[in-house]
């Protein structure tokens, strides 16, 4: 099952040196300094984000099904994978968590209210229930609709022949999902469960299918010419900034030469805070300088450490280093190592 196997994977990634709650975050895509700090340090950019609807108790359930099934064994405060499992998903390529963590949902949701409202609007009905609750999506397709009137059948055609293009060249597990979901006139797509019953797959597959297979398309759409009505659907959505607010403030800051401690003067934050910012931008600017807070002697003990302990555990780490030297750096010099393996 997909996403028992990108359980398995994530826990192989981490191996034993993060909480489940940890894995949580990252599938659910949660915007905290932690989490993207674990995404990348970990190198699961691929998984962050990719299943907003993740309930915490069907995680844990499914944690303890693998558990009882002997896949995960608990390991301190974690599981680590047991066994001669391969832990590397061949589905692993097939997302783009990170990248596309914003893009999903607004290219989703603006293609299913299209479909429906031309497919409506071709035959003369206009009181459908549009098929997802979203204003902007509705604000959108009603801006795109006003400029398209009477067309109908050409966009449609249009946009069922570069949908047929892209689908073909997609590797998701099961395109017939993404096609079922879609509704037009007078046709409902499938719900979820509906998919599920159908395709004969749990729930949670059915929307990391989905998921994989927006992401397979946006990727194709975005190799292809800007001028496509798939690429319009993507036209004025952002690449999404991989700092926190919190953290994108701090780094204007660091731009203007501020230290520290100034900032968290500045901000009424506490400087640890600060510090944690620091390392989240060091993970996403591969430009970002660490000298300033670490110099090389030190920068090559830690580095000696992370090989002799073959760990990320910040405690491993720091139990073999230098007292002078702060978890900070540690934290710094696993950034740039992290940067350097991209």
């Amino acid at each position: 099952m997909l996403f028992e196997s990108i359980l398995i994977t994530c826990f192989s990634y981490i191996n034993g040196e993060r909480t489940p709650s940890s894995v949580y975050h990252i599938l659910k895509g949660k915007r905290s300094i932690q989490t993207l700090q674990d995404t990348h340090i970990y190198k699961l950019e691929s998984f962050y984000g990719i299943y907003k609807q993740l309930k915490r108790q069907d995680f844990e359930n499914r944690i303890v099904k693998l558990e009882r099934a002997g896949v995960l064994k608990r390991y301190q405060d974690s599981f680590i994978v047991t066994g001669t499992i391969n832990s590397k998903l061949q589905e692993e390529q097939l997302f783009n968590g990170l990248t596309f963590y914003n893009k999903v949902e607004i290219f989703y949701n603006r293609l299913l209210l299209l479909i429906q409202t031309l497919t409506n609007t071709k035959y003369q009905s206009y009181s459908f229930i549009p098929v997802v609750e979203d204003k902007e999506a509705e604000i959108w397709v009603k801006k795109v609709y006003k400029k398209v009137k009477g067309k109908e059948k050409d966009v449609l055609k249009k946009l069922y022949l570069e949908l047929y293009e892209v689908l073909s060249r997609v590797k998701a597990v099961e395109v017939g999902i993404f096609v079922d979901r879609l509704t037009g006139y007078k046709h409902y797509g499938m719900s979820v469960p509906q998919l599920g019953e159908k395709y004969k797959k749990s729930v949670d597959d059915v929307q990391l299918i989905l998921v994989c297979t927006i992401h397979q398309i946006i990727e194709n759409v975005e190799k292809e010419e800007k001028t496509s009505l798939l690429a319009f659907l993507l036209q004025d959505t952002l690449e999404v900034s991989h700092l926190t607010k919190s953290a994108y403030d701090t780094y204007l800051l660091l731009l203007k030469g501020k230290t520290p401690d100034k900032i968290a003067f500045v901000r009424r934050l506490k400087t640890n805070t600060i510090y944690d910012h620091i390392v989240e931008i060091a993970l996403s600017d591969s430009e970002f300088a660490i000298e300033d807070f670490v110099n090389q002697e030190d920068e090559q003990a830690i580095t000696q450490a992370i090989t002799s302990t073959n760990s990320y555990k910040l405690k491993d780490i720091k139990a073999n280093v230098n007292d002078k030297i702060s978890y900070f750096q540690i934290r710094l010099v696993l950034a740039k190592k992290n940067r350097l393996h991209k």
